[in-house]
């Protein structure tokens, strides 16, 4: 399974529902890195992000820093392993290794779950 640009702009399409009810910033998700490489990130607006989750510790963790020019949700692709690395920040968020299938829309819908359990929204 190719982790092309095709693949990525379905993973978009089922989270940015989610960013969007997170009401926290987020702009669209934009794909990124290369073909071996593939990644695809969000970004959101680092103090609407703060004043929405003020339990998130992100002023924290920037400390003289902040305000952080945006705030980071990353999804880093793996072709030989057919996993993701999901970056996130906020709550001391540790990395999450998800199993993809190759297919955007399968592989949206679950990293699309994960981002809501993450965000504690719901729908999306």
């Amino acid at each position: 399974m190719a982790f092309d640009r095709t693949w990525q702009t379905a993973v978009c399409l089922a989270c940015d529902p989610v960013f969007a009810t997170a009401d926290a910033g987020f702009g669209p998700g934009r794909p990124s890195g290369s073909q071996e490489a593939p990644a695809v990130l969000w970004e959101a607006d680092a103090l609407r992000f703060a004043a929405r989750y003020p339990d998130s510790g992100v002023e924290a963790s920037y400390g003289d820093q902040w305000p952080a020019p945006c705030i980071d949700y990353w999804v880093y692709v793996d072709p030989g392993t057919m996993t993701a690395r999901m970056s996130v920040e906020g709550w001391d968020a540790r990395e999450r290794i998800v199993d993809l299938t190759g297919d955007g829309t399968r592989d949206g819908a679950a990293l699309a779950a994960l981002f809501r359990d993450i965000l504690g929204v719901d729908g999306g």
